[in-house]
């Protein structure tokens, strides 16, 4: 089972802006009517109750959303790109990690509501948006915003209401092969389980998920055996059917070493109800240390409250019991509902301008270095050979007060300015 991803997602930038001008038969010198750029589309993550692995991601981890079109003259306006629903099962942990390899807590996907992750860029404005009073022929126009850029960590929890713990080879896969349509491998010998395995479960007319984790080993809290890969999928059910194998050489010393380790991966698993199940009733042995073996189990768990069945999974002895004894068990405790993670701040609904105010420097070349998100959408594309061009730049560069930053640093006639990729002379 493929459980957790490392996804890589592009959203799609905002289309630039076009400057462009009405231009008729009679009308030669028409007013501006450059388009607006469309949207860039986002990236969401969604949940499908129709899969339970992330195989489908692992090899395509890296995703491109579409980018929005380019404005066009007559006003039109760049067609917005499609978003990107990103499928992933019910139990799925969102995390986004940063360079510096922490990783933040984003979502807990529960429910099919669908999860806004990479935001796409805004379209650009064409040429038309900045006409005025005095500003009539415009010839500017805005590149479009880039789309977000993140990196998500997925970790696959499955969900699932009955959790069946037990030590390797104790009969699990034979139990959930017999009560559901799970179809487990069974075999004489350990771990012939080696991935979780979910079955639905009918009783009557109600129903429940069971499903079956790996055998545990001493030590599965530290990982031993693959212990932190099957717990963690554990720790979403409500209740816990604790397997016991009758012929193991002391099954009260499995029941204190199973807990002991969910008590060390997490206390919360601990705490749970359980009921404790006692499998291989078809052995003579086991049959006739019946009684001993429950009041020394009844001892060990003590306060807990939970009682103890002796079933035979193989031939379905007491099978039936336990899934109507399971049943009455999850009707008696609270239904969880679903609770939507926090909204954290790197998942903006749309991404913010440079939170650094507009600043100006100079490097060790001379060159004055404005650093403004707006005059670099404006340069991008801008032909600063026009002298409109240079001029209307001004306009917006006193708008924002950056003249007089520039001014204030002691900018003369002939020197350079930098507008991220773009170079012009002050004059």
């Amino acid at each position: 089972m493929i459980d957790t991803v490392r996804l890589n997602i592009n959203a799609g930038s905002g289309g630039n802006g076009c400057s462009s001008f009405l231009r008729e038969k009679y009308r030669p010198k028409g007013g501006p009517n450059g388009g607006d750029g469309g949207d860039g589309g986002s990236a969401y993550i969604v949940g499908d109750s129709s899969i339970n692995t992330l195989l489908h991601i692992k090899f395509n981890s890296t995703i491109y959303v579409i980018h929005g079109g380019h404005g066009g003259g007559k006003n039109k306006r760049g067609a917005n790109g499609d978003d990107k629903k990103i499928m992933v099962p019910m139990g799925t942990v969102v995390y986004r990690m940063y360079p510096d390899g922490e990783k933040e807590y984003v979502d807990d996907i529960t429910t099919e509501n669908p999860r806004l992750v990479a935001v796409g860029g805004r379209g650009g404005w064409g040429n038309s948006r900045f006409a005025s009073a005095t500003n009539q022929q415009p010839v500017l126009a805005q590149r479009g915003e880039k789309g977000e850029r993140v990196v998500l960590f997925l970790e696959l929890k499955l969900l699932a209401d009955v959790g069946l713990l037990a030590k390797p080879n104790a009969g699990k896969s034979t139990l959930i092969s017999m009560c559901s349509a799970a179809k487990a491998k069974v075999a004489d010998y350990p771990f012939t389980t080696v991935e979780p395995i979910l079955g639905v479960v009918k009783v009557g007319r109600n129903d429940f998920v069971m499903m079956e984790v790996p055998g545990l080993l001493e030590g599965a809290h530290e990982g031993i055996g693959l212990g932190h890969e099957f717990l963690r999928h554990a720790e979403r059910a409500r209740l816990y059917v604790h397997m016991l194998d009758g012929m193991s050489e002391d099954p009260v010393e499995d029941y204190l070493m199973i807990n002991q380790e969910l008590e060390q991966f997490n206390p919360e698993m601990a705490s749970k109800n359980q009921l404790v199940v006692v499998n291989k009733l078809d052995v003579t042995e086991v049959r006739e240390t019946q009684e001993d073996l429950e009041a020394r189990l009844m001892h060990a768990i003590g306060d807990k409250g939970s009682s103890v069945q002796f079933i035979s999974a193989a031939t379905g002895e007491g099978v039936d019991k336990l899934m109507g004894n399971i049943l009455g068990a999850l009707n008696d405790l609270p239904k969880e509902e679903p609770v939507e993670g926090p909204q954290v701040e790197p998942m903006r609904f749309r991404p913010q301008r440079s939170s650094a105010k507009e600043a100006v420097w100079r490097d060790s070349r001379g060159v004055y270095v404005v650093e403004s998100e707006s005059m670099e959408r404006l340069t991008a594309y801008a032909d600063t050979k026009d002298q409109r061009v240079l001029l209307q730049l001004w306009r917006e560069m006193r708008r924002s007060g950056l003249a007089n930053s520039l001014i204030d640093a002691g900018i003369e006639a002939g020197d350079t300015i930098r507008f991220g990729e773009v170079e012009l002379t002050w004059f």
